[in-house]
């Protein structure tokens, strides 16, 4: 399975779990998502991805995914990303996946930010 992930801006990095129906490249002239990227990459290195199935990500799911998919995907970004240590945002149907991993990995995680999750 191949991952699309993006790095925008410098410094403390920030690391956005996917949720449904992302796209890197035209989250950037979204008017939804446009401002999220542009204010959550000022100041931080932001981390994003699009989920399996979404976006730049592949298309083709030999199974549905699980939360352990989409934990062990977000495991596979943080990895190729080379962070050791980062702030974890969750929004919508990010939360549940950012939740997950900060409590199987509490060491790499500096900040949890759930915003409008389950």
């Amino acid at each position: 399975m191949g991952l699309a992930y993006s790095v925008d801006g410098e410094g403390p990095p920030l690391v956005k779990a996917s949720n449904w129906l992302t796209h890197l490249d035209y989250d950037r002239q979204s008017p939804v998502w446009r401002h999220w990227v542009r204010e959550l990459s000022r100041g931080r290195t932001l981390v994003r991805y699009d989920e399996r199935g979404c976006g730049l990500s592949d298309r083709q799911l030999t199974a549905t995914p699980t939360l352990d998919t989409f934990v062990g995907d977000l495991a596979a970004v943080v990895d190729a990303a080379q962070l050791e240590r980062f702030a974890l945002l969750g929004m919508s149907g990010g939360g549940p996946t950012a939740i997950e991993y900060t409590a199987r990995n509490p060491e790499r995680v500096s900040h949890l930010v759930l915003y409008g999750s389950y």
